[in-house]
């Protein structure tokens, strides 16, 4: 017998004529809602204990869309009168507590509507019909097929992303599960008595609420999927699915998703099941363009019952195709084709320095228009010294120049150590340059700051040039290392990049101001400046590489992108020499494949 539960709700408005007061509500434009509540339940199910889909919450909505009345339990309104002004109300019911978009075993939801038209000395009744408003899901294991398999598990997964699959274990008390309406995909993963295993998919299209999906597996001779049986009881769709599974071991690949950067994918697949032995060796990938009709292969390396390949030399912002083959003496398998696209090699913004902003009395590397937009990408310790307690200085140690540029006709970003002091309070100041944001002062003692800005891609590297004079260190901070930067020896500058999956947030006041690239469970990709490469260039122009390590190859939910740099490396410590001057200019990040511990 199916089984279901019904609810209806009576919305009953009665004008009452009879006293002095319910006239004078007649001659507001005024009536009563009572709501009468009957129920017909033909569902015994045992509920989990967070939530009891048969608790109906209710709401009475006016035109405008404002609750007017509402309760956890419609109980609690049975029998009362609500004095209302003519008009339209939905009055909605559903399961108190949930609402349907999450997976679970034994969670139905149910829901229904109605509107009313309520009118001045009228009587008017409204029915709400609560029906299931998730998709239901069963499983059977036929007893052929429990004494053909030593083991079985039907999952089922839903289409939208972020619903939990459902996992049905043969030999386990199988409870029906609830989906919110979605399409499904049901995949059966048997293990025979020889210890040899395989799986199936099979789409469910078409899903809607209130439709009742019994999934059905018994043993045949072939692996297939069989009809689909309808029968319909005027309040629930029921769809039977038979599965016609083998025992005999069918040979079968897969592959899992990509790992995709802009010019370089990893990819990695196994061997699902299979009816013989087959030669690691023989075992290859093939990729393509998904425009392209030709294949193009790659070796593909056994390890751990894995196979993986890296291919290489791919174009950004591309979608591909890839699956895992076999061929040998006349044996060929495949997997499914399955797809990812490329990273797209974003340009770093502002990267050759042509573009000055002065906001107040700060400058910024940014154009105006980007300035009042989204702000700049980047900043520096401008902010601190000419704003707050800083704006007495009055100093802008990071600015344009445009007489010693890299390329003619631009501009460079000069960095100038210096001493900045007002009143008699003073520190030393190591110009930065940086990807983030000044966060404040911390007095006259430091600084807050957030390094790091969103990014969408991966870059390796960072190329650029830099013109550098560096004086001898002729302040040095209190809690500047032992065994570092001693007073009257050379000064050095600084640049550095990371990935981050946050922002880093840097408090100078404190003892350790430095990243600790390798032990940073934040930092995903590091590199930096040899100091050997941080000295003095003789008024030159010198070009640079900084190659990222990648300590985590795998892909991330968010990025953030850190670049440094310093006319003074130990500035953060306010240590350094006011005779030391940088330029940058014509920064660029570079793409490729990842440098990795």
């Amino acid at each position: 017998m199916m089984k279901k539960i019904y609810l209806s709700l009576i919305a009953l408005l009665t004008a009452i004529g009879f006293t002095s007061c319910q006239q004078d509500d007649l001659d507001a434009n005024t009536g009563y809602l009572r709501i009468d509540v009957e129920t017909n339940t033909y569902v015994n199910t045992k509920i989990a204990e967070d939530y009891n889909p048969k608790q109906i919450a209710l709401q009475i909505v006016d035109s405008k869309g404002e609750v007017v009345e509402s309760t956890d339990d419609w109980e609690t309104l049975e029998g009362k009168q609500f004095r209302l002004p003519a008009g339209i109300y939905t009055v909605k019911a559903s399961s108190n507590g949930f609402d349907g978009s999450e997976s679970g075993f034994e969670i139905p939801y149910y829901a229904g509507s109605e509107q009313v038209t309520v009118e001045t000395g009228k009587e008017v009744t409204a029915n709400i019909t609560c029906t299931l408003a998730n998709v239901k899901v069963t499983v059977n294991y036929d007893q052929s097929f429990i004494d053909a398999f030593q083991s079985a598990t039907a999952t089922v997964t839903s289409a939208l992303e972020g619903v939990n699959p459902l996992s049905f274990n043969m030999g386990d008390d199988l409870k029906p599960a609830y989906f919110p309406v979605a399409d499904l995909t049901a995949t059966i993963s048997v293990i025979n008595h020889a210890g040899q295993s395989f799986s199936q998919d099979a789409p469910i299209k078409g899903v809607k609420a209130r439709k009742h999906y019994i999934l059905n597996f018994k043993v045949a001779e072939t692996g297939n999927i069989g009809g689909v049986n309808v029968s319909v009881d005027g309040t629930e769709t029921i769809y039977t699915f038979t599965f016609d599974v083998s025992t005999e071991v069918s040979t079968k690949l897969g592959v899992e998703g990509a790992n995709a950067w802009s010019r370089v994918a990893y990819l990695e697949g196994s061997i699902l099941s299979s009816k013989e032995e087959l030669d690691p060796a023989s075992m290859y990938f093939e990729y393509k363009e998904a425009s392209s009709e030709e294949w193009q292969t790659a070796t593909a390396t056994f390890e751990n019952e894995k196979f993986t390949t890296k291919i290489t030399n791919l174009t950004p912002s591309t979608e591909y195709n890839y699956r895992l083959a076999y061929s040998k003496e006349g044996k060929e398998y495949a997997s499914d084709i399955a797809t990812f696209t490329t990273e797209t090699e974003i340009a770093l913004p502002n990267g050759d320095m042509d573009d000055w902003y002065q906001s107040g009395k700060t400058w910024y590397p940014v154009s105006e228009n980007d300035y009042n937009i989204s702000g700049s990408f980047w900043d520096s310790s401008n902010p601190g010294t000419t704003t707050g307690a800083g704006a007495l200085v009055n100093k802008n140690p990071t600015q344009g120049n445009s007489d010693i540029v890299h390329t003619p006709g631009g501009k460079s970003a000069e960095l100038k150590s210096q001493y900045a002091s007002a009143f008699g309070i003073g520190k030393f100041a190591a110009a930065s340059l940086y990807t983030g944001k000044f966060n404040s002062l911390v007095g006259t003692n430091g600084a807050k700051i957030d390094f790091g800005q969103e990014f969408a891609s991966r870059p390796t590297a960072l190329h650029g040039w830099f013109r550098y004079t560096n004086g001898k260190i002729d302040y040095r901070g209190g809690n500047t290392p032992e065994g570092v930067a001693e007073i009257g020896t050379d000064d050095l500058c600084s640049i550095y990049m990371a990935l981050a999956k946050a922002p880093h947030q840097l408090d100078n006041t404190k003892t350790s101001t430095f990243f600790d690239f390798e032990n940073d469970p934040n930092i995903i990709a590091y590199g930096q400046l040899p100091d050997a490469e941080a000295v003095s260039t003789n008024n030159e122009w010198k070009e640079f590489t900084v190659t990222m390590t990648y300590k985590d190859l795998t892909p991330q939910t968010q990025y953030y992108l850190i670049i440094v740099c310093s006319s003074s490396k130990y500035g953060d410590y306010f240590t350094g020499s006011t005779g030391s001057t940088m330029y940058i200019d014509d920064l660029e990040l570079i793409y490729g494949e990842p440098a990795t511990k």
